[in-house]
């Protein structure tokens, strides 16, 4: 069941084969696409109010993939839950947006998805009341930025060209891990260890000399293996893969598996 918790927001990653929404009848790939799409509005939504990936977008991602581990998308809308989101992490990282100016660029952006929404502010304001209950208004959230600033410091055998390129690269892994659910199954100082893994891999740079540790992690994360850095990398170039053929509400309309 979805409460196979490793920690109070990290869940095992078998947990994602029975979520809420999983067990009412999604597969998982159905429901990995219902909360890209969600996150999707988060992004665009919050690009439109000027809001920034560290933190508002980031939060408000977290927040939107934890609700979901204990309620199913069958249940409650996306697009309100992500709008409800993105409010009420406006708020807790002192960027707060007024309700009707996130539903206005909400309706701006996708008036197909919302039209539907005569009363479109009081749903909003609705779901934020919902969403601090479902979170025990547990409302403070790392985000992986943090932790990969101090790894940055950590390669002085590397040029600080090198090292900054591979941060930028690491960064922007990092904003488009949200798509993904890193968040609910990888602590963010790990997230922040396979992403920048992840940049070396791209950018064909070693991190450590020669007769090192290939594990540069180790001495934060001892109990980290090569393998686990892995699978979270594959999660972002997965997401990657999907995406390139068939972009996010590209046609500006949710998808919808079967009656809900």
């Amino acid at each position: 069941m979805a409460d196979q918790k490793v920690s109070e927001w990290i869940w095992h990653v078998d947990a994602l084969k029975s979520t809420p929404s999983v067990l009412a009848g999604l597969n998982k790939d159905q429901e990995l696409l219902y909360r890209r799409e969600g996150i999707k509005l988060i992004s665009e939504v919050g690009n439109a109010l000027n809001c920034k990936p560290r933190p508002t977008i980031g939060v408000a991602a977290v927040y939107f993939h934890r609700f979901y581990m204990m309620h199913g998308f069958q249940t409650f809308a996306r697009e309100l839950t992500a709008l409800g989101c993105l409010f009420l992490a406006g708020k807790v990282e002192d960027f707060p947006k007024k309700c009707k100016d996130v539903c206005a660029a909400a309706h701006s952006l996708y008036p197909e998805i919302f039209a539907k929404y005569p009363n479109l502010v009081d749903d909003v304001m609705g779901t934020e009341r919902l969403l601090l209950h479902c979170l025990k208004f547990d409302l403070q959230v790392g985000l992986p930025y943090d932790a990969l600033m101090e790894y940055k410091t950590m390669f002085p055998d590397m040029s600080r060209d090198q090292i900054t390129d591979a941060v930028q690269i690491a960064w922007t892994f990092i904003n488009d891990s949200i798509y993904t659910t890193l968040s609910i199954t990888t602590e963010p100082q790990m997230i922040a260890i396979a992403l920048l893994h992840l940049a070396f891999t791209v950018k064909g740079y070693q991190p450590v000399q020669q007769n090192m540790d290939p594990c540069w992690w180790s001495a934060d994360v001892s109990n980290w293996p090569p393998q686990s850095v892995d699978k979270a990398c594959h999660l972002v170039l997965d997401f990657y893969a999907a995406t390139k053929e068939h972009p996010i509400l590209s046609a500006k309309k949710l998808t919808v598996y079967g009656a809900f």
